[in-house]
Order: C-alpha cells, then structure tokens, then sequence
C-alpha cells in the first residue's frame, strides 16, 4: 500500500517537473526570440514587409530660341511583373511557366500581343531575380482601365508610372536634339540601395546625350537635363502590394536647356531639304550661334521613345542615304569652287594684285596633264583678273595664281579658316581634311606635285570639308575676318525659370587676311549673286542682298560620276548678319541645286510672301 502510495506520489512529482520543464523551456524559448533575438526577427520582417523604390528623375525641357519646345517629359504608365511573388512551389520551370500564362492573361485582355517568351523569362529570373519584369509600356487610358481591374487577383502584377520623352515637332532637328533611353540597373552605383529600381531616362546622341548629366561649359553646376531621381519609401501586405506610404523623396527635375536653333528657320530648311540627300547651315555670322542646321534625310525622334524597335533599327543603319548621320557636322565633302574665296585671300596675303589677269583658253595645263574650266567648250573666259575670276568661277585663273603662290601659303591662309580642324561645336563632327606634303607622302607614298597644287587651287583632289566649317569661314568673310567657335546652347534654366547660364561668344581665331583684302573678295562673292553674269543670280530674293560663291566637285569614278554641289553666302537683314551653307549631294549644279534653296528659304523666312521674279534668271553649271 504504502509503495503504491509513494509510486503514485513520484509520478506526479515527475509529471509536475516535466510541466514546469515544458513552461521554463517555453518562457525560455520566448525570451531568447523576442528579447535576444527579437531585434534581429523585427529587422527581417521589416525588410520583407518595408520596400525602397527609386523614382527616376524628370528630363527637363530642350526650347528653341523662340521658346517653343522641342523635348519634353510626360507620365507613361507600364505593367511590370515582380518575379519574387509569383514563384511558385517546386522547380523553376514551374514558376516560369506561370509567369508566362499571366503575360498571355494580360495580352489577351489588352488585345496586344504577349511580348513574353519562356528564354525572357528565365533570362530575367536568373539575372535579374530582384528587377521587375516590363511587359507593355506606354498605356491608354482604356487599357490602364482594364489593367487595373485584373491586378488585385493577379498577383505580382503592377501598373507603375515612369516619366516619357515626348518630341512635339518628330524629326525636326533630330540630329541636334538626339534621343534618350533608359540606364542599365545593374551598372547602377546605386542598385543596391533599393528593391525596386526604376531607372532613369539618359542621352544616348545629340543634345541630350551632351548636356544629360552636367552642362560642360558650367561644370560647377553640377547637373544637367536628366536631374536628381527620388525614393519612395512603402509597406506592403502579404502578397506585395503597397498599403502604406511610410516616407516620400521627390524626383526633381533637371535643367532647362534653350538653345540658338530658330524654330521658322529650321522647320523651313527641313522643308527644302526634303527628298535630297543634302546638309543646311546658318549662322550668326557676328557670334557664331547655330540658327540652323538640316540634314537630310532625317529620322523620327519618337521612333526612339520608349525605344526603337529592332526593326526599325537595321532599317535605319542599312539605308544608303544615312538617315542617322548629320551631315551638317560629320559629312566631309570635296568643296570644290567654294574654296575660291580662301584661294584668293591667299593670293592677296601674297602679293598677287586683284588687277593681275590670268589668261583661261578652256584649260589650264600642268606638265602633260590639262585640267578643264567649266567654259572649256566656248574656249574659256579670256583674260581674268580677280573679281571677275570670283564671279565667273574660271578653274584657269584660281589654277594660275595658286601654282604661283604655292602650297605653303595656300596651307597657312586655309589653317587661319580653319580647315582641317575641329570647329569646338558641342556634338560629334568631322576634322575634314586639309592635305599636306606630309599627309600625302603617308597616304600615297608618293610626293606633293604642281598638279596636286592645282587641283587644291580649284576645291578638288584630298581636301575635305564639313558643310558648319564652309559656314564658319563664309561667315568669317562676312564679319572681317573672325573664325567664332559654333554654338546651339543660349541659356541653361532651372525647374522654375531661373537663368543660370547664358552663353557668351568666343572668338577663335581670325582669318588670315587683312581687311581690306577681305574687302576685295567680298565684292567678287556680291557680283557671284548680282551681276548679270554671275554664277548665283537664282540666290536673289526679295527680303536680303546676298553675296556668295557656287561650287561642283566632280566625284566618284569616270564612267560613274555625279556632282556634289555647294552654296554659300551671307547678307545683312535688320542688322543682323547671316551666313549660310548649303551641300545637295548628287545635285546639278550649285547655282541649279543649292542657290534656289537659299533663295526661298530667306523669301519664306524674312518675309511674308516670296516672289519668283527672278527664278527664271539664266544659270551656270557653277
């Protein structure tokens, strides 16, 4: 009885031990997990449930000098998918495959089609597992609509807004302006920092690419378009939707940039370049600023935003007449006669006399090599002095007086011009090509010879130009004598309006010649567009006197050649000086293929109505 009893008694001692067991491990268990490790649990639970999410930066504004704008942002509202709440249990394959139906879930709603493959898919998962996946961009009203009624049961699907570039004019001065794209998360310094990164909008060309992050000029500034991205920080429930707002940093916008571009100006050089493979420049001629420039043909910025298709890519890069080249600034050209004008300051810094005459019987020959005048067939213009031999454009006379002054002090007068040599523009342009004894002995392999003089004389063999340094130097001859450094930025603005750079001319250099041989060529560039005989008479308008200089470089092989024809030309209106060039690739002539543009492109510009009163003039071939 008495060992029952006792039996009885340990085992209720034993159970009572294993209860207070059971609870001391129970409380020790919760003191362990919610005091020692209770700090480390909040701060996992904090970084599943609290998420940072970068907001890009708003682009600021491009303005052409009338202030109308020609790039701007707007809010463009995309479906992306978050990877990391619609896994699914099991192998990969599986969460790869639900991700890929929900696309076709959501195409078949939007009525477009999946833009999803299982190779994108498992691409983005194993590359990029912590990025969304972007899956349309850009949607209607309508389709934001639909999409919003099918995100709350489709889980890890969210609309998000992201800022647009948006082009108000399409392709106008698309080779100046350039496009955007977006920036790579994963080369981010600060990806890390976030858990969803929406990346910004940066320049890829032109004037966006330039000015994107810090405007050179004024690098104290610190800044440029693109602007300072934000953060927003949020909580989300249990399946990843956002249901709190704990904290918001807004994205500011980057600077406003107003460049020298003429919005009239440039819509009707476009105009008149249309269907050519051509280039257009005008300048200021009193500070160098950029009024216009054109090339032809051009591109659709809007192609570009959100980006361009692939397509449409290969199109572009595979088009014969360079869509995406600015021929204003990289195309390099043979100038042919519009390099006169620099011969004959050259001759003048030289001591030939505008009075010494050079006799031109239809051909100037060089050693056993003759090289014809565009008169050959009439048996030449006689005796040319210099004046006359401007206006008439005789190879024979620019022939005879550069074999008499010789390269050397050709070379010096075209360095001063700046041939050969970067303009300073703020985008990618050619250096041209100047020859030398040098470049031709490294080229060729062989020696500088009179004849390689000759045809230099006349804008033929190596020399290279870019139609802005024909400009540059045309408007140097306007102004007396200044080389300006070219520029498209006027001012730099901030969000609110505020002028915080204004940019001030710069004088490069000046031009090889004293004043009044300057003098002397620009009175044989104004009889080139008002004498009777010269070779530009269908360059008179009705809104500015103009002086100028045709050219026709004869190029590609002898059983298949083709023109390249110039004109260039300057004139005062109001006060204001101008100087223009203009390149049509495959032309007539310059007095048939270029002089006719720069007629009505100052009839349209200056005036209010043109007349063609004089369109019926007589031509040359210069």
């Amino acid at each position: 009885m008495n060992f029952s009893i006792q039996s009885f008694s340990l085992r209720i001692l034993l159970t009572g031990l294993l209860f207070i067991s059971i609870y001391v491990f129970v409380v020790f268990k919760l003191w362990t997990e919610q005091i020692q490790s209770g700090e480390q649990h909040r701060e996992k639970i904090s970084k599943q449930s609290i998420r940072k999410i970068r907001l890009p930066a708003v682009r600021g504004r491009i303005f052409s000098s009338d202030m109308k704008i020609l790039a701007d942002s707007k809010p463009s509202y995309n479906i992306v998918f978050h990877p990391a709440e619609m896994r699914q249990p099991g192998k990969q394959a599986r969460t790869v495959k639900h991700i890929l139906e929900a696309a076709k879930k959501v195409a078949a709603a939007l009525g477009r089609e999946c833009p999803l493959t299982q190779t994108d898919i498992l691409k983005h998962i194993n590359l990029r597992p912590s990025l969304p996946i972007d899956v349309y961009e850009d949607l209607s009203p309508a389709e934001i609509a639909t999409a919003s009624e099918m995100a709350p049961p489709l889980q890890g699907m969210e609309i998000v807004a992201a800022p647009k570039r948006f082009y108000p004019e399409n392709s106008l001065a698309a080779h100046l302006i350039g496009y955007t794209g977006k920036s790579d998360p994963q080369k981010a310094e600060d990806r890390e920092d976030y858990f969803y990164y929406i990346p910004d909008l940066i320049g890829k060309s032109g004037i966006e690419k330039r000015y994107d992050s810090i405007v050179p000029e004024v690098p104290e500034l610190q800044e440029g378009i693109r602007g300072s991205p934000g953060s927003s920080l949020v909580r989300v429930d249990h399946i990843g939707f956002i249901h709190e707002i704990i904290d918001f940093t807004p994205a500011t916008a980057g600077f406003d940039i107003v460049l020298t571009i003429n919005m009239k100006a440039q819509k009707i050089a476009e105009k008149l370049l249309e269907g050519k493979r051509a280039a257009f420049v005008l300048l200021d001629a009193s500070n160098g600023a950029v009024l216009a420039m054109a090339s032809s043909p051009s591109f659709n910025l809007n192609s570009f935003v959100p980006r361009i298709s692939l397509a449409l890519w290969r199109e572009l890069q595979k088009n014969p007449d360079r869509p995406m080249i600015n021929k204003a600034t990289l195309g390099a050209y043979a100038p042919g006669s519009i390099i006169k004008p620099i011969i004959a300051l050259a001759a003048l810094e030289n001591g030939i006399s505008p009075n010494d005459e050079v006799n031109c019987s239809g051909a100037a020959s060089i050693g056993n090599t003759k090289i014809r005048c565009w008169a050959w067939e009439r048996g030449g213009h006689g005796n040319m002095s210099m004046l006359s031999g401007i206006e008439q454009s005789c190879n024979c006379y620019f022939i005879g007086i550069g074999r008499k002054i010789g390269l050397s002090a050709i070379a010096r007068t075209m360095v001063s011009a700046g041939i050969g040599q970067p303009t300073g523009l703020p985008l990618p342009e050619s250096h041209g090509l100047l020859p030398s004894r040098g470049y031709k002995m490294k080229a060729f392999k062989e020696k500088w010879t009179e004849f390689d003089t000759s045809l230099l004389s006349i804008g033929q063999g190596s020399i290279l130009l870019t139609p802005l340094q024909v400009a540059l130097y045309t408007a140097a001859i306007a102004n007396g004598g200044t080389i300006w450094k070219p520029y498209l930025l006027s001012e730099a603005k901030d969000p609110s309006g505020k002028v915080l750079f204004t940019m001030q001319p710069e004088m490069v250099r000046k031009l090889s010649a004293s004043p009044e041989n300057i003098n002397i060529v620009r009175k044989g560039m104004w009889m080139v567009v008002n004498s009777q005989t010269g070779s530009a008479k269908t360059a008179r308008n009705d809104a500015i006197t103009l002086s100028g200089k045709t050219g026709t470089a004869e190029m590609g092989p002898k059983d298949a050649r083709y023109n390249n024809t110039w004109f260039i030309a300057f004139g005062e209106h109001k006060g204001k000086l101008y100087a223009i060039a203009v390149l049509v690739e495959k032309g007539v002539s310059g007095g048939r293929s270029c002089a006719p543009i720069v007629r009505e492109f100052f009839n349209e510009w200056l005036k209010e109505s043109s007349s063609d009163d004089q369109s019926k003039a007589p031509e040359k071939k210069e």
